[in-house]
């Protein structure tokens, strides 16, 4: 499979908590399964424990397995932070200040190395990362598309509409939505909310992820989250991967 796309995709949500780590590692084991050469980038984690006197990104780390790749956890996320505070407040906190360039030069070594990037964002679209920047414009600052992860539920419409008319006027270039359902029963609005967002926002909606419960080992939740991806895709009626990847 060869790709005729930009250089990446830059994965935001709505909010914290909203599947972007699930949802970035199944697309990343579906693309690696497809033989596309895929690396990945969570350049700033919060709430990251200790181990052997380092701090290890939980979602990076689950990040770099999805992609099989080897890449150093120094460079998928250069900045993680102990404190899960946003990362402004947790850097202030841990005297590590959030610096743009050393994430761009993580950015720019693994682009040279891989042929597909996938970076995945820290909490919402406003989250501030130093005292006058927010994610937004680490996004911009990356020149990269970005797929929106929302919830499914009651309250997602709101959300997603002022996450999309502020970054549009921003500059930054949506690709489309993809609905995460984060509660185990479906309720009425989860049912009739992509439509009502498809009608108001005049995006792509690639679909709605179904309910996902981590258990068992990392491998065994990364590749039931590709099986699940795939079957919401082919129940999608169309190849929403095309849409997020090829012109």
């Amino acid at each position: 499979m060869v790709l005729s796309s930009p250089k990446g995709i830059f994965i935001i949500g709505t909010d914290t908590g909203v599947g972007k780590t699930v949802i970035a590692g199944a697309i990343a084991r579906f693309l690696v399964s497809q033989g596309v050469d895929v690396g990945v980038m969570k350049p700033i984690e919060t709430g990251c424990r200790r181990r052997g006197g380092k701090l290890i990104p939980a979602d990076g780390s689950y990040l770099r397995a999805a992609a099989r790749v080897e890449d150093p956890l120094g460079l998928i996320t250069p900045y993680p932070y102990q404190y899960p505070l946003a990362p402004w407040v947790a850097s202030i906190r841990e005297k590590r200040r959030i610096h743009f360039k050393k994430i761009r030069s993580a950015y720019e070594q693994l682009r040279r190395a891989h042929s597909f990037l996938i970076v995945e964002g820290v909490g919402g679209l406003l989250v501030p990362l130093t005292a006058k920047s927010d994610l937004l414009d680490l996004i911009l600052f990356l020149e990269l598309p970005v797929l929106l992860v929302a919830r499914s539920g009651l309250g997602t419409i709101n959300h997603t509409l002022l996450t999309i008319q502020y970054g549009s006027q921003q500059g930054l270039q949506f690709q489309g939505i993809l609905l995460n359902r984060t509660t185990p029963q479906e309720t009425l609005a989860d049912k009739t909310n992509p439509e009502t967002l498809r009608r108001r926002t005049g995006l792509p909606l690639l679909g709605c992820f179904p309910y996902f419960e981590k258990k068992g080992s990392r491998e065994e939740n990364i590749e039931r989250s590709k099986s699940l991806f795939m079957k919401r895709r082919r129940r999608e009626g169309r190849d929403f991967i095309a849409g997020l990847f090829w012109k």
